[in-house]
C-alpha cells in the first residue's frame, strides 16, 4: 500500500501527503515526512499535519543541524531502515537533548528511517512514534527494510518527472526567444538555455552555479529570493530584480515557481530564472494582443509595458493611471490568458514580438 501510494505521488505531486498518511497509518504510526540527510535542508518538503508543529520547530530552531538520528545514516544505507535502538540505548536516549528538549514536548520519541536512494543524494522517509505507541518490532524493520528499494524507485520517477518538467521549460523559453536558468534546491543555477547565454556577459554571469554580478545589492536580492521561493510549498514569484549594467540598460531577472514544480522535493529543479535583457526586448504588436486574447485597448497597452520587464508601478506611472487601475487591468490580463505570475505572463507574451 505504501509503495502503490508513492508511485502515485512520483506522478502528481500533490498526493505526496496522501502517501505519507498511507505510511502512517499502515505502519501504526503518528506522523511522517521525507527528509534529505545529504545536500541542503529546506522547508518546503511533504509531512503529514500532525508533524506540522514539531517540523516547524524542527526547521526554526535549527534542530535539523542537530538530528543525532543522523549518526545511523550508514545503517540505514545496508539494511534499508534505521530506528533509534540501532543508534542509542534507552538511557543515552533518556538523557538526550534531542529527544528530551525536542521530541519529548511534542510527545515523540520513536522512528523509522527507511533509506530512499535519489540519485546521486540519499532521502529518508522517516516515521514518527509517540512516546506510548513504543518502538518498531524487528518483524516491522524487516518489512520496512525491504520497501527502500521500491520508494527509490518512486523517488527516481519523481526525479525523472522534475527534470523533464524543467527541460520543457528551458526549451519553452528558447522557443520564445526569452533567457531562462533552472535552479535547484541547493540555489544553484545548474542548466540555462542559449538565448540566457547570449544574454549574460560580464556584468552579470554564472560562476559556479551562482548569479554574480558587479551589482552586489542586486545579487544580494536575488539569493534571498532563490531562497523563500525554494521554502515555499506552493507556486510563488517574486518582484523582478534589475542588475545594473556598466553604459548599458539593466538585466532584469524574474524568479518563479511554477505550479508543476510546487510540492515535488525530489525534483532537482525547484525555481526558474527568466531573463529579459532591456536592452534587446521588443514589444508585442497591439493589434495581435487584442485579437489573440480579446484585450481591451488599455490592457494591450499595459501588457505592452509589462513585456519589457517594467515594474507595474512604474507602469501606472509611465501611462498616467492609478495603481489601483493598473492592478485591475493585469488581473483581467491574468483571467484572459491563463497566467498566474509577471514571469509568466512575460515569457508568454514574448512569443508575440513585433519583427
Amino acid at each position: 500500500m505504501i509503495e502503490e501510494a508513492f508511485v502515485v505521488a512520483a506522478t502528481d505531486p500533490s498526493y505526496w501527503i496522501d502517501a505519507l498518511n498511507v505510511a502512517t497509518s499502515v505502519t501504526e504510526s503518528y506522523g511522517a515526512v521525507i527528509l534529505p540527510l545529504t545536500g541542503k535542508m529546506f522547508s518546503a518538503l511533504p509531512f503529514t499535519e500532525s508533524m506540522s508543529r514539531s517540523f516547524e520547530i524542527f526547521i526554526k530552531d535549527g534542530w535539523y543541524s542537530r538530528d543525532e538520528r543522523r549518526r545511523g545514516l550508514n545503517i540505514m544505507k545496508e539494511r534499508g531502515v534505521v530506528d533509534d535502538l540501532d543508534i542509542f540505548t534507552v538511557e543515552d536516549i533518556k538523557r538526550h537533548p534531542y529527544y528530551q528538549e525536542f521530541l519529548a514536548p511534542h510527545g515523540l520519541r520513536w522512528f523509522g528511517g527507511v533509506h530512499i536512494n535519489c540519485g546521486d543524494e540519499t532521502w529518508c522517509l522517516s516515521i514518527q512514534r509517540k512516546i506510548a505507541q513504543g518502538p518498531f518490532t524487528a518483524e516491522e524493520k524487516r518489512q520496512l527494510g525491504k520497501l527502500g528499494d521500491r520508494l527509490s524507485g518512486a523517488a527516481a520517477i519523481a526525479g525523472a518527472i522534475g527534470d523533464a518538467t524543467g527541460s520543457g521549460a528551458l526549451d519553452a523559453f528558447d522557443i520564445s526567444t526569452q533567457g531562462a536558468a533552472l535552479i535547484n534546491r541547493s540555489g544553484k543555477i545548474y542548466r540555462i538555455n542559449q538565448t540566457a547565454e547570449r544574454i549574460l556577459g560580464s556584468d552579470v554571469k554564472v560562476i559556479n552555479g551562482r548569479l554574480t554580478a558587479d551589482d552586489a545589492a542586486a545579487t544580494v536580492r536575488f539569493e534571498k529570493a532563490v531562497k523563500k521561493l525554494i521554502n515555499s510549498s506552493s507556486a510563488a514569484g517574486e518582484p523582478p530584480i534589475a542588475f545594473a549594467r556598466i553604459g548599458r540598460r539593466p538585466l532584469l531577472v524574474y524568479l518563479t515557481k511554477l505550479p508543476s514544480m510546487a510540492g515535488n522535493a525530489l525534483a532537482e529543479c525547484q525555481v526558474v530564472a527568466v531573463l529579459v535583457d532591456t536592452d534587446l526586448a521588443l514589444t508585442p504588436s497591439t493589434a495581435a494582443l487584442q485579437a489573440a486574447f480579446d484585450f481591451t485597448a488599455a490592457e494591450a497597452r499595459l501588457a505592452i509595458q509589462i513585456s519589457t520587464g517594467i515594474p507595474l508601478e512604474a507602469i501606472a506611472d509611465k501611462l498616467a493611471i492609478t495603481k489601483e487601475t493598473s492592478r485591475t487591468q493585469l488581473k483581467s490580463i491574468f483571467a484572459k490568458t491563463g497566467c498566474r505570475r509577471q514571469a509568466e505572463l512575460v515569457a508568454m507574451l514574448s512569443t508575440f514580438l513585433k519583427r
